[in-house]
């Protein structure tokens, strides 16, 4: 049938309603077109690269930009499965969130009303077909394209990046023991679903630290720190595999099914992999991660809350911690009151019954209370579910290394920095913790004292980094400044885009800060995915 014929398509602030009228079809063909500007999409330049000699594109669909690639019911409540042909040129690579089927030379007629044959059968181009026969949602729907290869770290695991040996090699090495967490994963939440479990690390500009894509998890180059603390960010995508990937909340009002139980899945596996002080530590970054969160919010507590109310909101301006931090804090509450024998046979239950479905707070609620008698006398649920802040319940993490970590850094207010004994044997989770809990403004001479002992704005780790450029900032120690223009011009994640630009233009005065934001913003716009272009514009336009 033709679409121009037998279509209609009426256009809404949320997308566009395409309403086809059949007579006696059974199916039917939509043609379109991509637009160079799709949020999902980013096309990189050669010098963008690692290689710096061929162009990378990248998908990026979660949360609500797959209706930017094709044509589909962007929301998780509807899942799908799919072929897909992608016509490549012949030096290149392509992967993507479905089994591979094989590469081979293009053939006449099949690419419809793509491009002629010309284009599509020329002698430099190739195809690479896929297949996912499991049912999705759209916002998993994922693909690269670049000078790509890849090294084999595990019997399920092989990890893709540009063809540039340092890179595959460090990556291969801070994933080495990949296969351990997913055997992890399946004694705690039963059989990994999805055959393979491969690894793409990204160029700088990919916006988030992981993305959970099944069977090729998307990274940033920024988790690969040497000491493979990076494969904690492995461990939440490979628990995606189970809470987001087999188990997806319905719409973004949910968000926390998906990420406070797979925050709560995550540091089960590091607690077992790497050791219970590490999964503290780990808990406890995301503690003070939560509270921060609530100073964030102070204005609009609505995103404070595990439901929330996101009518006409882009879920790209309220992203947060609160979905991850609160969302385990909750489980964690529950787990503690029935223990964790109990709670992992619940997990267990509540895995298998939802498998490929999409459902939503009420929904686990109900399953929670059919299973657990009577937990609703001893948790409040109404209160951790739809109450905006942090319950009373909630619990910071107890560790010995923990408390000594905080201490250290209450005592630094009063001059006191730690010694080296006292750091001999520190990594970057644990310097990251001790950065987040210092005094947010002290002076200029104690941050640049702390730094010529222990050279933080030098660490590989970006965590560590980013944590001391914004003491810096907030301190008002412009000697870094060189450096904070240099981070926000190497990296693209989110994750240190947004406290970077927000400590340069909050608050009174801060002219020269304002200045530096604005110059490093027009600079390097160009270099940063659509979606955190969005994001920084939207801090300058706020505070500028």
């Amino acid at each position: 049938m033709n679409q121009e014929d037998d279509a209609t398509i009426i256009h809404y602030p949320k997308g566009a309603l395409l309403t086809v009228t059949l007579s006696d079809q059974s199916k039917f063909l939509v043609s379109f077109q991509t637009s160079p500007n799709s949020s999902a999409l980013q096309w990189l330049t050669p010098p963008q690269t690692f290689n710096k000699t061929l162009p990378f594109v990248y998908t990026q669909c979660q949360a609500i930009h797959a209706r930017s690639i094709f044509p589909c019911q962007d929301t998780p409540a509807a899942r799908i499965t799919y072929s897909a042909k992608i016509n490549i040129p012949r030096v290149l690579s392509a992967v993507m969130s479905a089994r591979h089927v094989e590469r081979r030379v293009p053939t006449a007629g099949e690419a419809g009303a793509a491009c002629d044959d010309s284009m599509w059968c020329a002698e430099d181009r190739i195809v690479e077909d896929f297949v996912m026969e499991q049912p999705i949602p759209p916002y998993l729907f994922a693909f690269a394209v670049g000078e790509i290869s890849h090294r084999e770290v595990g019997p399920r695991t092989r990890v893709y990046a540009e063809s540039v040996p340092s890179v595959l090699d460090s990556a291969a090495r801070e994933f080495a023991g990949t296969e351990d967490m997913i055997r992890q994963g399946e004694k705690l939440f039963g059989p990994y679903d999805w055959e393979r479990f491969d690894l793409l690390v990204l160029p700088r500009s990919f916006p988030y630290g992981g993305m959970e894509n099944p069977r090729m998890v998307f990274l940033t180059p920024t988790v690969i720190k040497g000491d493979a603390t990076g494969a904690q960010v492995v461990a939440h995508e490979l628990a995606h595999s189970w809470t987001g990937n087999l188990i997806t909340n319905k719409n973004n009002e949910h968000f926390w099914l998906n990420e406070g139980f797979t925050t709560y899945a995550e540091r089960r596996i590091v607690e077992v992999v790497q050791g219970e002080d590490r999964a503290a530590l780990n808990i406890g970054i995301g503690w003070k991660g939560l509270n921060d969160e609530m100073e964030r919010f102070k204005d609009n507590m609505e995103f404070t809350k595990l439901k929330t109310n996101q009518e006409g909101v882009d879920p790209d301006d309220v992203y947060s911690q609160v979905p991850y931090e609160k969302g385990f804090q909750f489980l964690w509450r529950i787990e503690r009151q029935i223990g964790r024998p109990a709670f992992d046979e619940f997990v267990k239950k509540y895995i298998t019954t939802f498998k490929f479905q999409s459902i939503d707070t009420e929904t686990f609620l109900d399953f929670l209370k059919a299973n657990v008698p009577d937990i609703e006398k001893e948790i409040n649920l109404e209160l951790w579910t739809e109450g905006t802040g942090i319950p009373p319940d909630a619990l910071a993490p107890e560790s010995k290394l923990y408390t000594k970590i905080t201490s250290l850094a209450h005592e630094f207010i009063h001059g006191r920095m730690p010694r080296d004994d006292e750091v001999a044997e520190w990594g970057g989770q644990e310097w990251e913790l001790y950065l987040e809990f210092l005094p947010k403004s002290v002076e200029a001479s104690q941050v640049s004292a702390l730094d010529a002992r222990y050279r933080l704005a030098e660490s590989k780790d970006y965590e560590v980094k980013v944590a001391f450029l914004q003491l810096a900032i907030s301190s008002g120690c412009r000697d870094y400044y060189g450096e904070v223009e240099k981070t926000l011009k190497e990296v693209g994640r989110m994750k240190y885009l947004r406290p970077l630009y927000t400590y340069l233009v909050q608050g009174p005065g801060k002219e020269e800060e304002k200045i530096l934001a604005k110059r490093v913003f027009a600079e390097t716009r160009a270099c940063y995915h659509p979606i955190a272009q969005g994001v920084v514009e939207a801090i300058l336009s706020k505070h500028l």
